[in-house]
């Protein structure tokens, strides 16, 4: 046979008799009695017990009427005449019951029974409560220690609630319970993040998920909740602010059912506050570097190609202490591949970017200024260029403006004999990954040569042609149909 646990009894009964009675009955029971003679002796005795025994007339009733506010069940017996409604105010905790007193006094013969039975649901209800207890336990030690600022407000906006990590800014939890958010925000944020003042505006407008304003006191859920909201909030004490990235959502219960901490408010808001000032910092650095990077390669690109220039210059002076033609043609020759050189810096510079250079626009300026070199106007040739958005790296665009300017300057000299007019292209195309480059013209084609015999132009410039051919790691195939077309296709690489 099981031996009954031994349970505290706290008895505040008006009657004396009343008292002693149960007392009597109570002998043999497994139970420990304590008495009380006013509410002052019943709190001083509250931490002894675990039931308490009283009736509507102990202190004057005044003691039944706080039982709501004592952390113990208890058995209440009341008169015949008493209020339901009261009874049921007192009787808040689930755990308590109560008996009616009747003249002959037989209530006193059910009042083991009833606190027994009272006893054994409050230690069910503790036992199904202690893995929900234990879990908000563990989630709110978790709370404790999250270095982002967890937050918690009720209906009106208000704090509710407030992790450690608030003290980043200087505040203590307690500060900012019971005060409006807006205590912290900064002023001008207000107007776009205050619920209370942002949906004014949005009155009748459909927004959807993806328009939905971003708030810190946020209700919604799901798609509609606020991610990445960038606000100002306050240090204690200080006109210091720090930029915050917040997120919040509405229900904060899943049970659905309002919490007594709101004071009837509804569920309020929870949010996740997490500082990102020196992110912010970094990057503004970042951008700093970045454009300071900028300047550097602009002036880099900008001497390079002055340099160029000038070492064109020193050719152009040098050709004219020159007297022999043939001389005089490789001095120009070497100033056109510089200059081609010094263009491709120059589109660098002026470009937006640096991840390369716009094919169609520097092809442009290269043929304008092949154009002039060889008096294109005046001998009726002019330079077609189809090359689409295509942006060249560096690496590549260099061979390419060496290898255009030396077949430009070919079919100058060897297509168009006898003044014959004609036009010369120069297209640049995506093909099957690659990249395919040809320059052609209209004239008299490699078989009216003198290198006709050997189905192709051959010399210096035919073998620089081929080795930066090889360089973009690429094939060269010339072809002798309707005038000279030379195809280079290489490998598309990624700019930069």
């Amino acid at each position: 046979m099981s031996v009954q646990r031994r349970i505290r009894v706290l008895i505040a009964l008006e009657n004396g008799d009343d008292a002693s009675l149960v007392a009597k009955t109570l002998e043999g029971s497994a139970c420990d009695l304590y008495y009380a003679e006013d509410i002052q002796s019943a709190e001083h005795l509250m931490d002894r017990a675990e039931v308490i025994l009283t009736d509507t007339e102990f202190a004057a009733g005044a003691f039944a009427d706080w039982l709501s506010l004592w952390p113990l069940p208890a058995v209440l017996v009341v008169s015949p005449d008493s209020d339901p409604q009261r009874i049921a105010e007192n009787m808040v905790d689930e755990s308590s019951a109560f008996i009616v007193r009747d003249p002959d006094r037989a209530w006193i013969h059910y009042i083991p029974v009833l606190l027994r039975k009272t006893t054994s649901v409050r230690e069910s209800l503790n036992r199904q409560n202690y893995n929900s207890i234990r879990t908000e336990n563990s989630y709110m030690n978790l709370l404790r220690v999250v270095p982002d600022i967890v937050y918690v407000l009720d209906g009106d906006g208000c704090f509710v609630y407030l992790n450690e990590a608030i003290s980043q800014l200087g505040w203590k939890p307690t500060e900012l319970i019971g005060k409006h958010f807006a205590e912290i925000v900064h002023p001008d944020d207000l107007s776009e993040v205050c619920r209370s003042i942002v949906l004014l505006r949005y009155e009748g407008v459909k927004t959807g998920a993806d328009s939905a304003p971003k708030l810190f006191d946020e209700r919604r859920t799901g798609d509609r909740m606020t991610r990445g909201l960038d606000i100002r909030l306050q240090h204690r004490g200080m006109n210091e602010w720090t930029t915050a990235n917040v997120d919040s959502w509405g229900e904060i219960t899943s049970l659905g059912v309002d919490l007594p901490e709101f004071q009837g408010k509804g569920t309020g808001t929870i949010g996740l506050i997490h500082d990102i000032s020196a992110r912010r910092e970094l990057e503004r650095k970042m951008s700093r570097d970045l454009d300071a990077r900028d300047v550097l390669l602009k002036e880099i690109h900008h001497r390079v190609k002055n340099n160029l220039q000038v070492v064109s210059s020193l050719l152009s002076l040098e050709s004219d202490c020159v007297s022999d033609e043939q001389a005089k043609a490789v001095f120009v020759e070497c100033q056109t591949q510089i200059q081609s050189m010094s263009l491709v810096h120059e589109q660098l510079y002026r470009g937006s970017s640096f991840d390369g250079v716009e094919a169609s626009g520097y092809f442009a300026r290269l043929s304008e200024y092949l154009v002039g070199i060889h008096d294109a106007e005046a001998k009726g040739i002019r330079i077609d260029i189809e090359a689409g958005d295509i942006v060249l790296p560096i690496d590549s665009a260099m061979p390419l403006a060496i290898i255009t300017t030396e077949l430009v300057s070919n079919s100058f000299k060897h297509g168009f004999p006898d003044s014959r007019g004609g036009c010369i292209s120069i297209t640049l195309t995506r093909k099957d990954g690659s990249l395919e480059f040809a320059v052609g013209d209209d004239g008299v084609g490699f078989a009216a040569t003198r290198d006709a015999a050997q189905g192709k132009r051959k010399g210096i410039g035919m073998d620089l042609i081929e080795a930066l051919a090889i360089q973009l790691g690429g094939t060269m195939t010339m072809r002798d149909s309707d005038g000279a077309r030379t195809v280079i296709t290489f490998p598309q690489r990624l700019k930069g």
